[in-house]
C-alpha cells in the first residue's frame, strides 16, 4: 500500500480548541457553506421529511466545483436553529457532517505524499491562537498511519524547488534585523525572481541557494510615496475589495471607518505615531505572514503563479494593518488584541471563505496596476511614516 501520508502542521495548531458556546461568533452564518460530494450523494438518499428539507436546500456545483447548502436571506445555514444549535447533526449525527462543518476552522491542502493542514483566521478562537505569541515561525511533521496518498500529477520538480523557496521566505518574514515593511519588500522582490523562472525549477533552486540579506539596500533604494498618492492607492484597494460579495455588514463599515479615520487629512502623522507605539507588537504581522505564505506559497505547484499568492500575503497584512490603525486612532491611542482579533477574523471571512470572493481579487493582484509588484514595494516603505515631501 506504500507509505502513510505525511502531515505538516504549525506548531501552534494543536493548542486549538473550539471553545463552542463561550465563542461571540458563530461558523454557521455569514458565509457559503460547500459540500463535499460523497456528503452531497448522502444527503440525497436520506428518507422523510428531513431528507426531503434537505434536498429543499442542495445546490449542485458547476464545473466541477462542489455543491452547496443554500443559506437563508438573514445569512444563515439553514440548519442553523433558533439556539445555534444544529438540526442537522442532531437529526443524523456527528458523522454526517459534510467536511466543511467537521473540520472548520481546519484547512487542508494535499501535495502528492505531503498534506498541509492549519486553522483558519476567520475563527476567532484561531486568529488569537495565531497572532498572539511572539515566536518564530515552526512546524510539526508526523505520519498519518490511516491515509495513504492519492494518484497526483503535480511536478516533482517545482514541487522540491518551491519548498525550498518557501523555507527562504519564511527565513525572510523572520529577520528581525529588518523592520517588518522591509521584510515585505523584500518578500516581493524574491518571490517576482521566482516568478521569472518558474518554468525553470533548477533555476529556483540556484536563486534559492543564492539569495542574500539585501533588505537594507532594496528599502533604501525603493521610492516613497506621497501621501496623496498613499492614500489615493488604499482607497482603490478598499474600492476593489468592497466591489466583491459582502458577507457581513460590519466589513463595510470598517472600511469607512479607515477612511474618515487616515485618508482624509493626517495619514504620515498617524501612521508614523501608531507605529511608534505598537513597535512591540511587530510580531502579530510577522504571524499574518508567516500564515499567508504557508497557506497560499505552494498553492503555486498547481498553477505556477508564485507572485500572486505572495501579493496575497503582502496586500492581506497591509489591509489589516489600515484596520488596525484606524481603530487605534479612533480609539484615542489605544488597540487590545481583542480588537486586532475581531479585525483580522473579519477581514478573512470576507476573503479566505468565498471562493468567489478570492479568485476575484488573485485576478485583480494579476492584472491591475496598483498591485504591481513596484508598487506594493514602495507602498510598503512608505507607511510606516516614511512618506515623501
Amino acid at each position: 500500500m506504500g507509505r502513510p501520508m505525511l502531515v505538516r502542521t504549525p506548531d501552534y495548531y494543536s493548542g486549538f480548541k473550539c471553545i463552542a458556546g463561550d465563542c461571540t461568533d458563530t461558523c454557521c452564518a455569514g458565509w457559503q457553506v460547500d459540500v463535499d460530494d460523497s456528503s452531497f450523494a448522502y444527503y440525497r438518499t436520506v428518507q422523510g421529511e428531513f431528507g426531503d428539507r434537505l434536498r429543499s436546500v442542495m445546490t449542485e456545483g458547476r464545473n466541477g466545483s462542489e455543491g452547496q447548502f443554500r443559506i437563508r436571506e438573514d445569512g444563515r445555514c439553514p440548519f442553523l436553529n433558533d439556539s445555534n444549535l444544529c438540526d442537522l447533526y442532531a437529526a443524523l449525527g456527528e458523522d454526517a457532517l459534510c467536511v466543511t462543518c467537521a473540520q472548520y476552522p481546519r484547512y487542508s491542502c494535499e501535495f502528492g505524499s505531503l498534506r498541509e493542514t492549519g486553522i483558519a483566521l476567520s475563527c476567532k478562537t484561531a486568529a488569537e491562537l495565531i497572532l498572539k505569541d511572539n515566536r518564530t515561525p515552526g512546524f510539526v511533521t508526523y505520519e498519518d498511519e490511516d491515509s495513504f496518498p492519492a494518484l497526483n500529477n503535480i511536478d516533482g520538480d517545482l514541487f522540491l524547488a518551491l519548498m525550498k523557496a518557501r523555507d527562504k521566505a519564511y527565513e525572510i518574514i523572520s529577520d528581525r534585523e529588518q523592520n517588518i515593511f522591509e521584510r515585505m519588500v523584500f518578500l516581493l522582490d524574491f518571490a517576482g525572481q521566482i516568478q521569472s523562472v518558474i518554468k525553470k525549477p533548477d533555476k529556483i533552486v540556484s536563486l534559492t541557494g543564492a539569495c542574500q540579506k539585501a533588505c537594507d539596500a532594496l528599502a533604501q533604494n525603493t521610492e516613497k510615496l506621497s501621501e496623496k498618492t498613499l492614500t489615493k492607492i488604499f482607497r482603490k484597494y478598499f474600492h476593489h475589495y468592497l466591489c466583491q460579495v459582502i458577507i457581513k455588514p460590519e466589513w463595510p463599515a470598517l472600511c469607512e471607518k479607515v477612511d474618515a479615520e487616515l485618508y482624509r487629512g493626517g495619514y504620515g502623522e498617524t501612521a508614523g505615531t501608531f507605529w511608534e507605539a505598537y513597535r512591540d507588537k511587530e510580531y502579530e504581522y510577522e504571524n499574518l505572514l508567516t500564515y499567508f505564505t504557508f497557506r497560499y506559497f505552494m498553492k503555486g505547484v498547481f498553477d505556477g503563479d508564485v507572485l500572486t499568492k505572495v501579493k496575497m500575503g503582502v496586500v492581506s497584512t497591509l489591509m489589516i494593518m489600515q484596520c488596525d490603525m484606524a481603530c487605534w486612532r479612533a480609539n484615542g491611542g489605544s488597540f487590545t488584541l481583542k480588537e486586532q482579533v475581531e479585525i483580522t477574523h473579519l477581514y478573512s471571512r470576507e476573503v479566505e471563505h468565498s471562493e468567489e470572493n478570492f479568485d476575484a481579487l488573485c485576478r485583480i493582484f494579476r492584472h491591475k496596476k496598483e498591485f504591481r509588484t513596484d508598487t506594493l514595494k514602495k507602498l510598503c516603505i512608505s507607511v510606516q511614516g516614511g512618506i515623501s515631501r
